[in-house]
């Protein structure tokens, strides 16, 4: 698994700041505009720092239904991995994830 950020997205020339934040605080607000990648790269984030492994999981949480199914695939692909294996989602009635999972929307 490969973790990167895409350069296209305005929150990827912050992932040092993010991090560093994230690591210093129990609680971090980032705010930016639609598209700037937040759900993508949030998780991402995390991920890169070491969080979601020895049975803990990154939630995230999606207001849709479609959001949550379209994000999680959007991550694992963005990752290089099967939907339901690193990330994944549950939703009533439908869900796509392990226990080994690492991101969970």
């Amino acid at each position: 698994m490969n973790i990167t950020f895409p350069e296209a997205l305005p929150i990827s020339a912050a992932v040092a700041d993010i991090t560093k934040a994230l690591a210093e605080n129990q609680v971090v607000i980032v705010a930016g505009e639609t598209g700037s990648g937040k759900t993508t790269q949030l998780p991402k984030i995390c991920l890169a720092m070491g969080r979601g492994v020895n049975g803990q999981q990154i939630g995230c949480t999606q207001p849709r239904r479609i959001a949550a199914t379209s994000v999680a695939e959007r991550v694992a692909s963005e990752l290089g991995t099967e939907l339901g294996d690193v990330v994944g989602f549950k939703i009533r009635f439908n869900d796509r994830i392990k226990r080994t999972s690492s991101i969970k929307f």
